[in-house]
């Protein structure tokens, strides 16, 4: 039968029904979850292969190497040679990393597999982003909000849900679990992308090779300023992540299980702010207001202690889910009205690698003020510096917000 076929190449919002926004999701999915997932694992891997944390430390800092890099080169490729075809391959790669990871009798092949799969989940958001813009462009009209909105949720619900996830597979079958489950979802990836996405159609671009786009996107300063601002709210989301559920287990004597629960808010409440952002299609408050809960949450840390009630925890749990939405969907947004429509997918790969650069530095500030242990005063420590860096994009969006004054970024990427 060929009628959904032709519904889907029809103008308008038709081009993107439940089945494309569900199969560009699912792949969106993996790097973020990967990320994160593997926070909960640290412990008993390092247990299993006789090593200490510096030694496990690498399983991190590979998947965050191998996003830096792929992300961008994958967005550029997915530009070139058909988003469909990056998204399918990367999705391929996953599941052969995960395989390694399940398999590995040693902590360098574990190490291996994490590198794969952090080049096989680079390719998915690019390649997504580009799928969106080249059928808006089709459709002659914008990418719906509902779109947007699901390819920012599916990015900071999976980052959230991560650590407690890896707590349940852990606890199921074992550490080993967090890389096979890779397998189901890459699967599912592909089924949902081979029936649901369209084959890739030549498509016309202005300039040639990657480095003229590469040179193109360096001089285009507003975007330069959007990957700087997310780099530096990730760099304080992921100081919290990691930072304050370190800190639960060790300063506060939580179990992980419940460190793991208590990120369940900045899930929950991230879920619904995002999609509530996505629906009002105006960027222009989202950033300013997002900046504000995050400086808020930052400031909130030096004043936290072992008596810490599970109510404020549970408080501050969700205010970081408020910042993570807005600021997610905002910064996405953003990115998308300032990339030249030809270079969509380098563009997002480099929004994602400004993410996990700030990733990167939060595992160094946070190295540097816990030291061997996480201690209310490390947690104090590391909220002094997350407050002062969250400071800058808050006046900076402040700034920016008074002068366009009337002028508006929508979410769909349309000014």
């Amino acid at each position: 039968m060929t009628a959904p076929a032709r519904r889907d190449s029809e103008p308008g919002q038709a081009s993107f029904g439940p089945r494309f926004v569900t199969a560009v999701s699912v792949g969106s999915l993996l790097n973020p979850i990967n990320s994160s997932i593997i926070a909960i694992a640290l412990v008993p891997i390092a247990h299993h292969f006789g090593v200490g944390a510096d030694a496990t430390s690498w399983l991190v800092s590979a998947l965050y190497l191998a996003t830096l890099i792929g992300q961008p080169v994958l967005g550029r490729l997915a530009d070139r040679l058909g988003p469909r075809r990056i998204y399918l391959a990367g999705l391929v790669t996953v599941a052969a990393g995960g395989l390694l990871g399940y398999w590995a009798p040693t902590l360098g092949l574990l190490v291996v597999a994490r590198v794969v799969i952090g080049l096989g989940t680079s390719a998915a958001y690019p390649a997504a982003m580009s799928m969106v813009r080249r059928r808006s462009q089709r459709s002659g009209g914008s990418a719906p909000a509902s779109v947007m909105g699901a390819l920012a949720m599916a990015g900071q619900v999976s980052m959230v849900l991560g650590p407690p996830l890896g707590g349940l597979l852990d606890a199921l079958g074992g550490w080993r679990w967090i890389f096979l489950v890779n397998l189901p979802m890459a699967v599912a990836g592909v089924v949902s992308a081979l029936l649901w996405l369209p084959r890739d159609e030549p498509y016309e671009q202005d300039g040639a090779g990657g480095g003229g786009g590469l040179r193109d996107l360096a001089r285009n300063r507003p975007l330069l300023v959007t990957y700087l601002r997310n780099a530096l709210t990730f760099m304080a989301t992921y100081g919290f992540l990691y930072g304050w559920t370190q800190w639960l287990e060790q300063g506060r004597g939580l179990t992980a299980a419940v460190a793991g629960l208590l990120l369940m808010p900045t899930s929950a409440v991230g879920a619904v702010v995002s999609g509530l952002a996505a629906r009002a299609d105006q960027a222009r408050w989202m950033l300013p207001a997002g900046a504000a809960a995050l400086l808020a949450g930052c400031a909130w840390l030096p004043a936290l202690d072992g008596g810490a009630s599970i109510l404020s925890l549970c408080l501050l749990s969700a205010l970081f889910g408020v910042q993570n939405g807005l600021n997610i969907v905002g910064n996405q947004a953003a990115m998308y009205s300032q990339a030249p429509p030809d270079r969509i997918g380098m563009a997002a790969g480099l929004l994602r690698t400004s993410q996990y650069a700030g990733a990167i530095c939060s595992a160094l500030l946070i190295s540097l003020t816990y030291g061997e242990r996480a201690t209310d005063e490390g947690l104090h420590r590391l909220g002094v510096v997350l407050t002062a860096a969250s400071a800058v994009p808050a006046a900076g969006t402040l700034v920016a917000a008074v002068r366009t004054g009337g002028r508006r970024t929508r979410v769909s990427g349309r000014r």
